[in-house]
């Protein structure tokens, strides 16, 4: 009974986080949004199938979220030029920024992209202007400045890659079949709870 009163309390809380974002916000079946987390985006945030937002979490910036994402609590994927510091006769407090429409920044259509399968650890800061690629592990507590290639493992500030996901091209091409064959469905009652069926033909 517990467990399926906090699924219907975690739904909620999901549904009142992406209430009135229809302007900017699109994002497919089975999200997840922890408590706390913030989501706005000066034109566009799009958000894939499955993808599992922790709590605090704060995206501020253009972005696109690809399927089966997991962002870990405190994640922040924000604007590299919210604020144009560069404009002359405007101290930095009122120079252009990306959400102003009166003043707007020139850099308000700089964007995130996050693609699929990516897992971004605790406090990991993203900034705009950058990819992180398929597959691609991020560390605690990184900030990612630059393009991450796909299947990466990357850490540090900023972050570089330090490690594979996988091993080869072959164990990739097996995991991406086994994720396009299979099923995974979401369960606000817990891990335990979710539908887990890799595709077995690629395996």
């Amino acid at each position: 009974m517990f467990s399926f009163l906090l699924a219907i309390a975690r739904h909620i809380q999901t549904r009142l986080l992406v209430v009135g974002k229809s302007g900017f916000l699109s994002y497919g079946k089975d999200l997840h949004i922890g408590h706390g987390s913030r989501l706005w985006a000066p034109e566009s945030l799009r958000i894939g199938t499955g993808v599992y937002i922790g709590k605090q979490v704060h995206i501020e910036a253009n972005c696109e979220i690809g399927d089966y994402c997991l962002l870990a609590n405190r994640v922040a994927i924000i604007g590299r030029h919210d604020h144009d510091f560069s404009a002359v006769g405007y101290p930095v407090r009122y120079a252009p920024h990306v959400g102003s429409h009166c003043l707007p920044s020139p850099y308000a259509d700089e964007k995130a992209v996050i693609e699929s399968d990516v897992w971004l650890g605790y406090g990991v800061i993203v900034l705009t202007g950058v990819v992180v690629g398929r597959g691609t592990i991020v560390a605690t507590g990184s900030v990612v400045t630059r393009d991450l290639p796909p299947y990466s493992i990357a850490a540090g500030t900023p972050a570089r890659v330090v490690g594979q996901r996988f091993a080869d091209a072959i164990t990739i091409e097996k995991h991406e079949k086994a994720i396009q064959g299979g099923r995974f469905l979401l369960s606000e009652r817990g891990f335990d709870h979710c539908l887990i069926e890799p595709g077995t033909d690629a395996l």
